[in-house]
């Protein structure tokens, strides 16, 4: 059962004719009447019934004309407001972190752009959870995606959590912390370590795990682009933390390899996105809340 032979069968109930019907319809009147008797088939009743000359619906037939001019009527209620998405005009502003900005956000932008086509996006890089959450309270984003360990509920903010994700710790197949059996930071230590800017939140936890760990390394370098940072690693200038993620393709082609390390913490941490709990959630941005979720 379709919307074609419905629309044939409610075409057909009210001409109670199907060389009519075929006519109106543009088609083939065995279209028609293959049409009819395929729902009648699938429903096994007859729809309709010859009284002499007169086509009439049975009283099968009347009672399925009411459902068939309900689901009729809701699938054009459906695509009248499919359309009118689509010619929706609005601008979404959204801050995220470099990470997600060129790893995560792509895809859920070519999906949202594909349901509200006119639709304006505006992305901007974010760092800090303090302007993260300023921007948040007076409108300047409309949301905010966060990759951190843990993000308790700040007043006038509502959360979700999206997806869970593992920093791993990784080198140039060439560096000889490869070779290390269970290495801990400090048998780490004169490694080059490459960091990202400050303020990003698996920096934080690496500074964290040294601090606990009482100890320094040897050479430092702090890159604030990912790729290049990627590429510094794969160059064999030093070792970094970064999300799989973020280094699953260079991985998995064996331009970087997993350090496997014990580490003085957890190495979990979670995409979040915030909205300003007052947020007037139109159907817009409910979709693009629900696009993130599934696509994270």
């Amino acid at each position: 059962m379709d919307m074609k032979q419905l629309s044939t069968f409610q075409t057909a109930s009210e001409t109670l004719n199907f060389t009519k019907s075929a006519k109106i319809l543009n088609y083939a009147q065995s279209s028609v009447t293959s049409q009819i008797k395929s729902l009648e088939d699938e429903l096994g009743v007859n729809l309709f019934e010859r009284l002499g000359n007169k086509l009439v619906l049975t009283p099968f037939g009347v009672k399925f004309k009411v459902y068939t001019d309900s689901i009729i009527s809701q699938y054009h209620s459906v695509l009248d407001e499919i359309n009118c998405d689509k010619n929706m005009t609005a601008t979404v502003i959204v801050g995220a972190t470099e990470s997600q900005c060129a790893y995560k956000l792509p895809t859920v932008l070519t999906e949202f752009k594909t349901l509200f086509p006119k639709v304006q996006v505006i992305v901007k890089p974010i760092h800090n959870l303090e302007q993260i959450q300023a921007d948040l309270q007076n409108g300047e984003l409309d949301f905010a995606f966060l990759f951190r360990e843990k993000f308790e509920k700040a007043n006038g903010l509502k959360i979700s959590k999206l997806a869970k994700e593992n920093l791993v710790l990784v080198a140039s197949p060439l560096n000889d912390a490869n070779n290390l059996k269970k290495p801990s930071l400090i048998d780490l230590q004169n490694e080059t370590i490459l960091l990202t800017e400050k303020g990003c939140s698996y920096r934080n936890l690496l500074e964290s795990m040294i601090a606990d760990s009482n100890m320094s390394f040897t050479s430092t370098f702090e890159i604030t682009n990912i790729e290049t940072l990627k590429n510094c690693v794969k160059s064999n200038l030093g070792i970094a933390l970064l999300p799989y993620g973020v280094v699953k393709d260079e991985v998995n082609n064996k331009k970087l390899k997993i350090i496997d390390w014990e580490p003085t913490s957890n190495t979990e941490i979670f995409h979040f996105v915030s909205w300003h709990k007052d947020k007037k959630f139109t159907p817009l941005l409910e979709t693009f809340v629900s696009v993130s979720e599934n696509i994270f």
